[in-house]
């Protein structure tokens, strides 16, 4: 089914798009341990994004990699809805959440090799935080995901944060900035990109990546963009095509500082069909994509971008790209 890969990327068109009313935005990093059952435990990590609604309501998306359990590689990402309980003035806040995880496990197939495996399960996740430095705070995250036929793990983490706020810190009942009355709105920009793809299998067999992108700003907060992509040749595929995405984005520090997620579809030729050796005809996959731009002179950005293609054949790739950007009007 396509209507599961597109859950993750417009959960965070979602959160973005309402950002702009309320720049009480949280990211944070963090890393710990995850246990599977009886199936091992491993290292796990995690990058998400919260935004406060309310006094005592949240909603998140989040990237999180299971790490390597035997015999599975997981990672995906997961929308949630959060209850928040604030102590202290809001230097301290417990919550608890909950929501989907769209994942992407790579598995041994029966037929020798590599499989993508795709679903969808439930996350249940406790939260506290401590705000305990201006714009700082350190978070320990609980995660229970809970998938009906793959394997159940519960991961405990701590993480640093950042309040990207107008306050230093989180104060009860007042959250959010006064909308700017003029809204950024992205202009035409030209972008090179350099970096490296990475097939989904357990070898993780990589290549030299290129991309030429162009981005127009379509109305504040919301870009499109046309790229030719070449994923480079590591050994099993040999992908390169053309893309166009739409893409919410948010702006920070003066405008300086822009981040977003886009998506979009991706027709592409694999030279290297994983069957028959064969070229085949032009194919569309999913692209989704987050992207951090830095605003270097007037005209000059530099944009680190990461595409995951979401494939049918178990041939999934993520597309690490660092660029430079000209941008006129």
């Amino acid at each position: 089914m396509l209507i599961p890969r597109f859950v993750r990327p417009l959960a965070l068109l979602c959160l973005l798009g309402v950002s702009p009313l309320l720049r009480a935005q949280e990211l944070t990093f963090l890393g710990g341990e995850l246990k599977a059952g009886t199936d091992g435990s491993s290292p796990a990590w995690q990058v998400d994004y919260r935004q406060e609604f309310t006094q005592y309501f949240a909603g998140s998306f989040a990237y999180i990699n299971e790490g390597h359990v035997p015999g599975h590689h997981r990672d995906g990402n997961a929308l949630q809805a959060w209850g928040r309980l604030p102590f202290d003035n809001g230097k301290l806040a417990l919550s608890a959440g909950v929501g989907a995880y769209y994942f992407y496990d790579t598995q041994f197939s029966p037929l020798g090799g590599s499989a993508d495996v795709h679903g969808t399960a439930p996350i249940y996740s406790l939260s506290g935080s401590w705000y305990f430095a201006n714009r700082w705070y350190a978070r320990l995250l609980v995660n229970r995901i809970d998938p009906a036929h793959q394997i159940q793990t519960t991961s405990a983490m701590l993480g640093l944060g950042y309040w990207f706020g107008r306050d230093l810190h989180p104060v009860a009942g007042k959250l959010g900035d006064t909308p700017q009355l003029k809204e950024f709105v992205t202009e035409n920009e030209l972008t090179a990109f350099g970096g490296q793809s990475v097939v989904n299998t357990f070898l993780s067999e990589k290549a030299l990546a290129y991309a030429l992108e162009y981005r127009r700003g379509l109305a504040p907060h919301l870009d499109w963009t046309a790229t030719a992509l070449y994923e480079g040749d590591p050994q099993i595929i040999r992908r390169n095509g053309l893309a166009t995405q739409i893409w919410a984005v948010n702006t920070f520090f003066n405008e300086s500082v822009t981040v977003g997620a886009g998506i979009g579809p991706y027709l592409f030729i694999d030279h290297k069909h994983p069957v028959t050796g064969q070229k085949i005809p032009a194919t569309f996959a999913p692209l989704v994509s987050l992207t951090f731009g830095k605003r270097l002179t007037e005209h000059w950005v530099a944009r680190l971008t990461w595409d995951r293609v979401t494939t049918s054949n178990s041939r999934d790739s993520d597309i690490f790209l660092l660029g430079l950007g000209y941008r006129w009007q």
